[in-house]
């Protein structure tokens, strides 16, 4: 029988009362949702974006219920050793709390979660700061079938460019992204406007904890970044 510690007491005196209150809500929920759901998961992200992240919430909101963004206050509610971990194992599960990680409570069987994300690759335009493994140029010439009201933003990104017979052409190549160098700002603007998308969404199931049995389906996470 998995032991519960519903009463337990933790320990937030290090915040100021706001914070203290907004920490201790989210230890009660996340303890909330342990007696609720009957499986958790950690899963790590690679370029996760708000967008695609709603997408994935809604495909799961009948049954399941997202947790992101603090991993030492969901650590903390899930315990960290044997002694005031909230249910038996969940100091497995907190383990994996590292990084660009979150939690999925949810009723699903195990084998659909887990085709589910298996599945999960969505294309994306890069976020500043991205790196790609090709060098996109954007060499001289015609820009395409752009209207000439677009000729200072493209200056504004870094473009050379001029009006020629009613068509913007750029005057000198650049490299909108360059291999193995992060993405600068003014790049994934132009990516974005090329419509390249370069950067791949996933999510990967780190764990699985189900009523006090852990499951290792992964180890380690993947750096990532969260952009609007």
């Amino acid at each position: 029988m998995p032991r519960s510690q519903r009463n337990q007491k933790v320990s937030l005196t290090k915040t100021s009362k706001k914070g203290r209150e907004l920490k201790q809500g989210i230890v009660s929920e996340v303890r909330k949702c342990v007696d609720e759901y009957p499986s958790v998961y950690v899963f790590s992200f690679v370029n996760l974006r708000s967008k695609l992240l709603k997408e994935v919430r809604l495909d799961f909101r009948e049954d399941s219920r997202f947790f992101m963004g603090k991993n030492k206050v969901m650590i903390l509610a899930l315990g960290k050793s044997e002694q005031d971990e909230y249910q038996d194992n969940l100091r497995q599960v907190s383990k994996r709390l590292k990084g660009q990680v979150g939690l999925l409570f949810t009723r699903r069987p195990a084998e659909e979660v887990k085709t589910y994300f298996k599945a999960l690759a969505v294309a994306d335009h890069a976020p500043p700061g991205f790196v790609h493994d090709e060098t996109i140029p954007l060499p001289t010439g015609s820009l395409g079938d752009w209207p000439v009201s677009m000729m200072e933003q493209f200056r504004k990104l870094g473009v050379v460019v001029e009006v020629e017979e009613g068509v913007l052409v750029n005057r000198k190549a650049i490299n909108m992204c360059t291999a193995g160098e992060p993405i600068s700002p003014e790049g994934a603007k132009l990516l974005a406007l090329y419509d390249k998308k370069i950067a791949t969404f996933t999510m990967s199931l780190l764990c699985r904890w189900s009523e006090g049995e852990f499951e290792a389906l992964a180890e380690g996470t993947d750096d990532a970044m969260v952009t609007e």
